[in-house]
């Protein structure tokens, strides 16, 4: 075996290594490979042929980092824009939002209840909660319309006695 398949070969192993460990775009992996010394032409065949076996996905990175993100209560905005920044393509990312389908009002909900312990006072309160959804990912018009959202008292809950 000659020095550049041995190279190929060190490339490959540290590729499925790290797919091993969890799921990555093709550009995140081609530059951790690439911060571990490997050119870019022994980078490319080694992805390709990944892609080819099934090993590599951007469609299930993508899917996976939606329900990553999104169990942290992350919007889709910011999601995407993730997923954009880790280079998987825009018809990547819609077909995986398809996939993993999310009620993302009710996430934002969710959001709101943990993050503030009361209902908005004032336009100043909604404001802080609007711009609080807009930088957690979610729609301008979705985090608007939540802002002055709470939820009602539950019957029969009287608060504490």
């Amino acid at each position: 075996m000659d020095e550049e398949e041995r190279r190929q070969l060190d490339c490959e192993k540290r590729a499925v290594g790290l797919l091993a460990r969890r799921e990555h775009s093709q550009l995140e992996l081609s530059r951790k490979l690439a911060d571990r010394g490997f050119s870019a032409d022994e980078i490319e065949p080694v992805l390709e042929r990944l892609v080819e076996e099934g090993w590599q996905s951007d469609r299930r990175y993508a899917e996976s980092l939606i329900r990553a993100r999104s169990a942290r209560r992350y919007g889709p905005d910011r999601i995407a824009d993730e997923l954009a920044r880790q280079g998987v393509d825009e018809a990547v990312v819609a077909e995986a939002f398809a996939a993993e389908p999310r009620d993302w009002e009710a996430l934002a909900r969710d959001q709101l209840v943990s993050r503030y312990r009361e209902p908005p006072e004032d336009f100043p309160d909604r404001a802080r909660r609007h711009r609080h959804l807009v930088r957690r990912g979610f729609p301008p018009d979705l985090s608007h319309e939540l802002a002055g959202w709470w939820p009602a008292p539950e019957e029969g809950d009287h608060g504490s006695l």
